[in-house]
């Protein structure tokens, strides 16, 4: 056995190594974010934002929107809006619409060319930073028009891929227009029809070189290397902007892995990719933007879990050493970039010399990737909430895993407690708890320090759960006594729903039948006509996603009634009346829309249309996710009225939910909500007394503050503020994570800064039933 000595210089030392590779890859990201300003400073002092709205200046612009993201450069921003308003927001600007044509033009009537689309893309960005409807006015009247055509042929060049598909799924986000993903498949499938190579998983650049009617100098088939890096990263963007539960999305998914699984494979040994990719003799020597895109295209892939590191690593980062060795020059010129064109041409002279628009763009994408990998297990927000959730958690789940909370928990009550059983203390601090944290515990274990935090708590989380429902543990809960177990047997339903795969499948049979039984015996609680309906209906619903006996009727009168409350503008009254608090927070948009997705996932069909309840119920929430983001002061506070205040940060649950849904609406970017978010857990955990003695949360609200207790308030219901945590089950590459923090609203407001106007919120009206 060895000695506490040796014990904690082992650990010290493991902890050192651990350390090590993430001290390098900060060293590395600075350097890469030097090179970020060092090249697109040296672009914009040298090219005038007042260039026209084609493709290759468009493209420039997707890569300087990508660089602000990251950085916030406020001066990059500005570069981006003065080229809109000098283009007034449109690509080509022909109005006749019966002279629209999308054949190759650069004239002003080759509005449905994709060429003139792709500026689009950074209106919609711009859009939605400070949502005006001029910004896409003119984008949604050339693509709804489009979309109203009998053709499918728009996209017949691979370019077209890049500079299309991503205009579509980022308009769909804002205007949640269905078009616009039906046409986005039906447009590719032609695409797919007529230069998609199914045994390479390539493309070719268009119906002209398909092999063997094309051939390459040395009889080879002859991708184009940027034609190709086109479509990875066009992919890369649609991928982030379609809905989780889009029909086609695999088909998305897995022509993107295809793609990138062919590009690897004919990489140069010098991390270039030739302009012809399986003929390097064809046109020898590096090129830049075609080596950019799939770069930008691999790591995105690797960052967003779609792509394996020990699969695809080497390659991007051979990728990106020839873009920072050889293409990245001394002034922060980009060379060899090949020349406008449509293919690789013998003989074309590409040097150091040879820059262009678009090969920058694609240069800042990668870089902007790159940056976000290497940062991914340093953000300081991100170390902030971790730190603060696992140090909320850790007492007591560590004590529940051994069947101890009961027995050590410091319990506080209100002092007007109304004299029900104290025990409900220890299920609302295990049910509230794991509703907020069982997103970050569903994320897939690493080898970083909160890597480490999530597997020690999901372990502990696991047993937990198994003696919650266990009878001869000292931590069985209080499932049959009293009303209250109804409310926080819910939030162990929530928790369940949104952590399905890492928290409820891993339960052996004994313990799901166990809650099985536990949940449907709360049937004896009748909830009142309050908020309280939607725990009953919660719990149904996990049940009907969990395969067992379920009761309809039970959740269809809860959505029933919490439609007969909505009252307006994001709003719910609980009950019949209205009451001026924030239990549209706690309870009634996540519940709501949680039981309707249950329902979905569950495929059950009853008289209520669940989807298109739950797409009117998620126009509520973004909604009220506006209203919630405005409440937060420059200080970084927000009002403090209503009951359960001591509920903390629960006030912000639908803001957090959704940010990790990836559901904020236009106006809402992921630095602000993230900053916003940030600076109110500083202001109400740094240096005050939230926690007791046995490292439980006390009562109060910014510290101990037992006077605004309600009187069915202890501190195990307070764990409610682990609820704010959601946008934790978002990985650390996420945007949400490393965007630059950005002003919110009100900060923006009185700073003098530009900010979105606010406006009455039509959630869609009326939803037929099925029948």
């Amino acid at each position: 056995m060895i000695s506490r000595k040796q014990y904690i210089i082992t650990a010290l030392f493991a902890c050192l190594l651990l350390c090590i590779p993430t001290v390098l890859q900060a060293k590395e990201a600075a350097k890469v974010r030097s090179i970020i300003a060092k090249v697109n400073n040296y672009w914009q002092r040298n090219n005038t934002p007042e260039r026209n709205a084609f493709w290759d200046n468009a493209a420039y612009h997707t890569g300087n929107m990508e660089a602000y993201r990251l950085t916030g450069n406020e001066e990059w921003l500005a570069y981006s809006l003065k080229w809109a308003e000098h283009n007034e927001w449109k690509g080509a600007k022909g109005n006749d619409k019966s002279k629209w044509k999308y054949n190759y033009g650069e004239t002003d009537n080759h509005v449905l060319f994709g060429d003139w689309q792709i500026c689009f893309q950074t209106y919609a960005d711009l859009y939605n930073i400070l949502p005006d409807d001029r910004r896409i006015r003119r984008a949604r009247q050339v693509m709804e028009y489009e979309m109203s055509t009998p053709k499918n042929d728009y996209w017949w060049w691979s370019d077209g891929l890049y500079m299309v598909m991503p205009v579509m799924t980022k308009l769909h986000k804002i205007t949640g227009n269905p078009k616009y993903l039906e046409k986005l498949y039906e447009y590719i499938l032609y695409s797919d029809s007529i230069m998609y190579d199914a045994d390479e998983g390539l493309y070719y650049r268009d119906a002209k070189y398909v092999y063997p009617k094309h051939k390459s100098a040395n009889g080879k088939k002859d991708f184009w290397a940027r034609g190709d890096g086109w479509v990875l990263a066009g992919l890369a963007k649609v991928l982030q902007d379609l809905p989780a539960g889009y029909k086609h999305r695999k088909f998305f998914e897995n022509k993107y892995i295809r793609l990138a699984n062919g590009v690897v494979a004919c990489q140069q040994p010098g991390g270039y990719w030739s302009r012809s990719m399986y003929d390097e003799a064809h046109a020898p020597g590096p090129e830049t933007s075609g080596t950019a895109f799939f770069t930008y295209g691999l790591l995105w892939g690797i960052n967003n879990g779609y792509l394996t590191e020990a699969k695809y690593k080497e390659a991007a980062l051979k990728g990106w050493n020839y873009l920072k060795n050889t293409a990245l020059q001394k002034d922060g010129r980009i060379g060899y970039v090949q020349p406008i064109g449509e293919k690789a041409i013998p003989g074309q002279v590409v040097d150091a010399k040879s820059t262009s628009n678009f090969g920058v763009g694609a240069f800042l994408l990668a870089a902007c990737e790159y940056t976000r990998y290497l940062e991914a297990g340093s953000n300081a927000d991100r170390k902030y909430w971790v730190d603060l959730l696992y140090k909320m958690a850790y007492p007591v789940l560590s004590n529940m895993a051994k069947g101890e909370l009961q027995k050590n928990m410091l319990v506080e009550v209100s002092p007007t407690w109304d004299g029900r059983d104290k025990k409900v203390t220890y299920m609302e601090a295990f049910g509230r708890l794991m509703a907020g944290i069982a997103p970050w515990l569903a994320l897939p274990d690493d080898n970083t320090d909160e890597g480490a935090k999530r597997k020690e708590l999901r372990q502990l989380a696991l047993a937990s759960y198994k003696n919650a429902v266990d009878p001869d543990s000292p931590d069985y809960l209080l499932w049959r006594n009293e009303g209250q177990p109804l409310v926080d047997a819910a939030y162990i339903a929530e928790s369940f729903l949104r952590g399905f795969d890492a928290l409820w499948t891993p339960l052996d049979e004994t313990t799901k039948q166990r809650y099985i039984k536990e949940f449907t015996q709360l049937r004896r609680v009748d909830p009142p006509y309050t908020n309280w309906l939607l725990f009953s209906a919660t719990i149904e619903s996990l049940l009907a996603k969990a395969g067992a006996p379920h009761d309809d009727y039970r959740i269809n009168s809860a959505i029933r009634k919490v439609e007969e409350w909505y009252v307006g503008d994001g709003w719910y009254a609980d009950g019949p009346s209205f009451a001026f608090d924030y239990y549209s927070s706690y309870v009634f948009h996540p519940m709501y829309l949680e039981t309707l997705q249950a329902m979905i996932d569950a495929k059950v069909r009853t008289r209520i249309h669940y989807p298109k309840y739950y797409d009117r119920a998620l126009k509520r929430a973004q909604k009220f996710a506006i209203v919630l983001e405005r409440m937060i002061s420059p200080e970084g506070t927000f009002p403090v009225f209503g009951r359960s205040i001591p509920y903390r940060m629960a006030t912000l649950q639908p803001l957090a939910m959704m940010a990790w849904h990836e559901k904020l609406p236009a106006g809402l970017t992921n630095g602000q909500v993230r900053a916003a978010l940030t600076a109110v857990m500083h202001r109400m955990f740094d240096g005050k007394e939230n926690f007791n003695e046995g490292g439980f949360l006390t009562i109060g609200f910014a510290g101990r503050q037992p006077n605004i207790a309600d009187w069915y308030t202890n501190n195990g219901s307070l764990y409610m503020t682990s609820l704010s945590f959601l946008p934790l089950g978002l990985p650390a590459t996420h945007p949400f994570w490393s965007d630059a923090p950005i002003d919110w609203t009100s900060k923006k407001a009185w700073n003098s800064k530009a900010f979105p106007k606010d406006h009455h919120w039509d959630d869609g009206g009326k939803v037929r039933d099925l029948f």
